[in-house]
């Protein structure tokens, strides 16, 4: 997903990160296959939205477990990488209709509108860049339309290292607040979306799939080498602005966590570095006994 929508505080993702924790979200979820499977033969989708493509990882985990020529509405702000994921998705062997639209999280309403066969709406990555209000138009145009979800790989805030290091809970705290900046709930969106979603009747199933990294295999060690770095200038940018004008005891915390990120890239490169990011998966639909 590029933006939530054009007023939203959060900052374009480039593709490039995309496609680097793609096998990570892959791994992740391997362990609710049952439970999307046992979501798909209750009602099997005959159309999928998927809202914030991005570059596609989340309909591409799920076409394996489709009959394959169901049709697909692809929602996102970037026009380029709606063409470049249509085309992905065709090479990957959907046979269906292949449709995009460059619109926000609101304009899920006027697509399920036309719905007129079974749909499932499944969006990757997308929970915690949302503000409140884009989560009720969400579950609002879910609800409304009798539509379920799959929400996959939202981050709860939870991350531990093997080893420890000291400063690990304030890096930690201080980029969940960042991720919260602007009115984006960031770890706390999958309880945004339960609180949202018991109001419109709806259940949440919630399953938990952590990114376990491991600076000794090579596919990890790439998505780690990204990832502390960023989380580091973040934390140190949250930090930064906090201190401001605070007590002086708390003026180098901003330093810390650049030494933190410098610590952890160094223990990356040696291999010395597992890191576990939690997240979970969400699955929104009417209770089984009101379900059609």
């Amino acid at each position: 997903m590029t933006r939530p929508d054009a007023g939203s505080p959060a900052e374009p993702i480039s593709a490039d990160w995309l496609t680097l924790r793609e096998a990570a979200d892959a791994a992740a979820r391997e362990s609710t296959r049952d439970p999307v499977a046992d979501l798909l033969s209750a009602r099997p989708p005959l159309r999928i939205v998927d809202v914030g493509c991005g570059t596609g990882s989340g309909g591409r985990w799920l076409q394996d477990q489709l009959a394959g020529d169901e049709e697909w509405v692809l929602l996102d702000h970037d026009p380029e990488l709606l063409a470049a994921t249509a085309r992905r998705l065709r090479a990957r062997g959907a046979r269906g209709p292949i449709s995009t639209r460059c619109d926000d999280v609101a304009g899920l309403d006027a697509i399920l509108a036309t719905a007129q066969t079974p749909t499932l709406v499944i969006a990757s990555a997308l929970l915690d860049l949302l503000t409140a209000a884009q989560i009720d138009s969400l579950v609002a145009a879910a609800a409304r339309h009798r539509t379920p979800m799959l929400l996959a790989l939202t981050v709860t805030g939870g991350m531990s290292a093997d080893p420890r290091h000291p400063d690990d809970h304030l890096v930690s705290g201080a980029f969940d607040r960042h991720q919260r900046r602007g009115g984006r709930r960031g770890p706390q969106a999958p309880a945004t979306l339960e609180q949202i979603a018991g109001t419109r009747g709806l259940s949440v199933d919630r399953l938990q799939t952590p990114w376990v990294l491991d600076a000794a295999g090579g596919a990890d060690a790439a998505l780690l080498e990204q990832l502390v770095p960023d989380r580091a200038r973040a934390a140190a940018e949250q930090l930064a602005g906090e201190s401001a004008g605070a007590a002086e005891e708390t003026a180098g915390d901003p330093e810390r966590a650049r030494r933190w990120g410098e610590d952890r890239l160094a223990q990356i490169r040696a291999g010395d570095l597992r890191l576990q990011i939690d997240h979970v998966d969400m699955l929104v639909r009417e209770p089984a006994d009101d379900a059609r």
